[in-house]
C-alpha cells in the first residue's frame, strides 16, 4: 500500500503533468475607441505637466492622481471595477505605463479576473489626436490551484530619465475598450506594446499584466502537536509483541486542500482572515486522513492561521488469543485494524 506521502507526490506529479500538457491558447486583442475619443482637454491646471514632474521625482501615486483628474476633465468617467491601462506619453524616451483600478498602485500589474468589457486602454499625449500603435496579446493559462506555481510580476519603472521641456497646448486622451473572450477572463497574461506608429522601431512603453482571478480552492500545510501519552502495539525485532510509546509533543504535518467560503487571492503570501474547510492526509509513512476548519487572525504585522480538525488513525489492536510479551512467528499477523479518531489543533501555512 502506498503511504500518504507517496499518494500526495503522485497527485502532485499528475497535476503538474496535466498543467504542462494543457494547450495555452493565444490571440491578439484589438480594442475599439469609445464614443467621442480622442478627447481634447484644455488642461488649464497643467495636470499633465504636474504628473510628469511627480513621475520624475518618484512620486508615482501623486502622478497617478494628476492623471485621474486629467481624465475626469475630459468627460470620460473612470468606473469602479474597471481596469484602465494608462500610458502617459511625454516623449519617445519617457512614456510611463501603469494601471488605474480602485486601490491598486499605478505600477501594479495584477488583474483579478476580467469580464467582457471592463478593460480599457488610455493614451495621453500633447500630440494632436494622441496617435499610438497598440499591440496586445492575451494568453490563456491555468489557475494557481492547478499550476501551483508562484507568480513573478515584472514592473515598468523609469530609470535615469532627464527632464525635458514639455510641448505646450491642449492635452489629448485616446480611450479604447477591449472585448475579452470568455476563456481568457479568469486566468490569462496580457502583454502590451505601445509605439508611436506601426513603423517605429522603438517602444514607447511595454509591460505584461497578470490576470488571475480569486478562487475558492488552495493548498496548505497543517502542523499539529501529536497527542501525549500515546502508544503503538508493534512486533519488536525479536518477534515479541511490545508496547511502543510515541514521541511526545512531536509535530504531525499534513498536506491539505482548502475550500474557502469566500474567494481569496491564492497568489498572496497568506490567506488573510479567510474561513475555510480542508481535508488531506498526513505526510508520513502512515495513512492518516484529516478534515477540519481553519481561519486567519490578523495581528497587523502578520496573519496567523489556526485550525481545528479530526484525523483518523489506523492503529494496531491485538486479535483474540494474543497478548503483550508473546513471541510470534514472522508469518503470523497478531493484529487487526482499529480506527481511532483524534482531535487536531494547530497552525496552517499556505502552500506554496
Amino acid at each position: 500500500m502506498l503511504s500518504a506521502r507517496r499518494w500526495l507526490m503522485v497527485g502532485v506529479v499528475l497535476m503538474a503533468f496535466m498543467a504542462t500538457a494543457a494547450a495555452q491558447e493565444r490571440i491578439i486583442l484589438v480594442p475599439k475607441p469609445v464614443p467621442g475619443s480622442p478627447f481634447r482637454v484644455a488642461d488649464s491646471e497643467d495636470l499633465f505637466g504636474k504628473a510628469y514632474r511627480w513621475f520624475l521625482e518618484g512620486q508615482i501615486s501623486w502622478a497617478a492622481d494628476s492623471l485621474k483628474k486629467l481624465i475626469a476633465a475630459s468627460g470620460f468617467q473612470l468606473l469602479p471595477g474597471n481596469y484602465y491601462v494608462v500610458v502617459a506619453n511625454y516623449n519617445e524616451d519617457f512614456s510611463p505605463i501603469g494601471l488605474i483600478h480602485e486601490n491598486s498602485d499605478f505600477l501594479d500589474t495584477r488583474f483579478y479576473g476580467l469580464n467582457t468589457n471592463n478593460l480599457y486602454y488610455i493614451f495621453i499625449s500633447r500630440k494632436p489626436e494622441a496617435p499610438s500603435f497598440l499591440s496586445v496579446t492575451i494568453t490563456e493559462k491555468d489557475s494557481p490551484f492547478v499550476t501551483n506555481l508562484p507568480a513573478f510580476i515584472g514592473l515598468f519603472a523609469p530609470l535615469g530619465v532627464q527632464a525635458r521641456p514639455l510641448a505646450t497646448g491642449d492635452t489629448w486622451i485616446d480611450v479604447r475598450r477591449f472585448e475579452i473572450p470568455e476563456k481568457f477572463r479568469k486566468n490569462s497574461d496580457l502583454a502590451f506594446i505601445v509605439k508611436s506608429d506601426l513603423s517605429a522601431d522603438k517602444f514607447l512603453a511595454s509591460t505584461t499584466f497578470d490576470n488571475t482571478a480569486r478562487e475558492r480552492w488552495s493548498y496548505g500545510i497543517a502542523v499539529a502537536i501529536t497527542s501525549r501519552n500515546d502508544v503503538d502495539i508493534v512486533v519488536g525485532d525479536n518477534g515479541q509483541i511490545i508496547i511502543q510509546p510515541k514521541p511526545e509533543r512531536d509535530l504531525a504535518t499534513f498536506g491539505v486542500v482548502n475550500w474557502h467560503f469566500n474567494e481569496v487571492d491564492t497568489k498572496a503570501k497568506t490567506f488573510g482572515t479567510s474561513l475555510h474547510l480542508f481535508g488531506g492526509a498526513r505526510l508520513a509513512p502512515v495513512v492518516e486522513p484529516i478534515a477540519g476548519i481553519g481561519g486567519g487572525v490578523s495581528l497587523g504585522f502578520i496573519d496567523i492561521h489556526l485550525f481545528a480538525a479530526l484525523s483518523v488513525e489506523f492503529a494496531n489492536q491485538l486479535k483474540t488469543g494474543f497478548a503483550i510479551g508473546e513471541v510470534v512467528n514472522e508469518d503470523v499477523d497478531p493484529f487487526k485494524v482499529k480506527v481511532r479518531a483524534k482531535p487536531r489543533f494547530g497552525i496552517e501555512f499556505k502552500f506554496p
